[in-house]
């Protein structure tokens, strides 16, 4: 059984990522070493002396930051770099109506707002290209090359505005507790997604991020979001940024590459999305199935149905009897790197599966195992 590989930089070439290609060709990653330095004083540091202070005293977060490339919040990881992420565990606490857009998000299908040049909102932004934050003792900018999107933020504790529209990062408010800055944002449009794989938010949504540099090298990034109507209770991430002042930001105009191909089709238009019902009918519903008891097994396809826009399903023998299999929503299973050709008519399949509460022959697939890697099919 053929698996692709599921690193950072290979999951931007599946077909989910598609509508990525435009985002990616006006703007480039710059290696360290390809650029001058942003500063004189920084050609030279050591990433372990004492992170430097602002006048008022507090810690100063200036400076281009590396960050992990967290393209799924369910992942922990640390990179080469130094840069990491302490994930969700998978599956994500998913309220119904959670559940619902979670099956639903299909980018090539309905497009994707990052693919039409929208605002990325908070956490998403923290995934492509560059990063550079300035700060002064009243406020901390951070400056994102992705489409040239910025946000400032005012750190003296101000409360939230009142009467403003629902916006794409929403309305973000800092404080201090100590050396750690805690950002609060309210008022999110929804819109937004946490990663680049499509984990959703609502507009009830509320964000805490805090950063705190316990060195000169690195940026401690935390954020809790609490969300009654997609989550039942608070999720979270831990990140690590690495200081990367040999890199500079870059112009960066999203829709200079995008134009021809939204309107040609290759990148299928963005619109407001509506509450449509869940693609994935009653019976496969993870409230169908027995959570409580997975099992592991060994079969071999026997037929099998993909179906790009909706469901891959097939009948799968193990030990002489056949499930009815729902192997998984073909556009996750793509981005988690399982193609229609690993699971075809004939393959061998180890698999982790619940059974039905009503039909004990149909059984859903949560994990595919290969070798030593568990490649999640939630």
């Amino acid at each position: 059984m053929k698996f692709r590989t599921t690193n950072e930089d290979a999951l931007m070439k599946i077909h989910l990522c598609l509508i990525m290609t435009a985002l990616v060709l006006p703007g480039l990653v710059l290696s360290p070493d390809s650029v001058a330095a942003q500063s004189e004083k920084v050609k030279t540091f050591d990433p372990k002396a004492p992170a430097p202070r602002l006048p008022n005293g507090k810690p100063d977060f200036s400076g281009n930051w590396t960050r992990p490339g967290t393209m799924d919040i369910t992942r922990t990881f640390t990179n080469a770099n130094g840069t990491s992420n302490k994930g969700e565990p998978n599956p994500l606490p998913f309220t119904p109506w959670g559940q619902k857009q979670w099956d639903n998000y299909n980018p090539v299908k309905n497009g994707d707002y990052a693919g039409s040049c929208m605002p990325f909102g908070w956490l998403r932004s923290f995934t492509p290209h560059p990063m550079q934050l300035l700060q002064n003792n009243e406020y901390i900018a951070f400056l994102f090359e992705q489409s040239t999107m910025f946000q400032l933020v005012n750190t003296e504790g101000l409360p939230h505005r009142k009467d403003w529209p629902p916006t794409w990062f929403g309305d973000s408010r800092g404080h201090w507790e100590g050396d750690k800055l805690v950002i609060d944002v309210v008022n999110m449009n929804g819109y937004a997604k946490l990663g680049t794989i499509g984990h959703p938010m609502s507009e009830e949504a509320h964000l805490v991020m805090t950063f705190e540099r316990p060195d000169m090298g690195r940026l401690l990034f935390n954020w809790t979001l609490t969300d009654p109507k997609t989550y039942t209770r608070p999720i979270k991430n831990e990140r690590v940024f690495v200081y990367t002042p040999q890199v500079e930001l870059m112009e960066y105009a999203c829709m200079e590459n995008n134009m021809v191909a939204l309107l040609e089709g290759a990148i299928t238009p963005w619109v407001q999305p509506n509450d449509e019902p869940s693609i994935v009918p009653a019976r496969w519903e993870w409230t169908s199935f027995d959570l409580t008891k997975p099992q592991k097994m060994t079969g071999t396809v026997k037929e099998m149905k993909w179906e790009v826009d909706k469901l891959a399903t097939a009948k799968i023998d193990v030990a002489g009897k056949v499930y009815d299999v729902l192997l998984g929503l073909p556009i996750r299973l793509d981005f988690r790197g399982i193609a229609e050709e690993d699971v075809a008519v004939g393959k061998t399949l180890n698999f982790e599966a619940v059974l039905s509460k009503q039909n004990p022959t149909d059984l859903r697939i949560q994990t595919y195992t290969v070798g030593k890697e568990v490649i999640d099919a939630r």
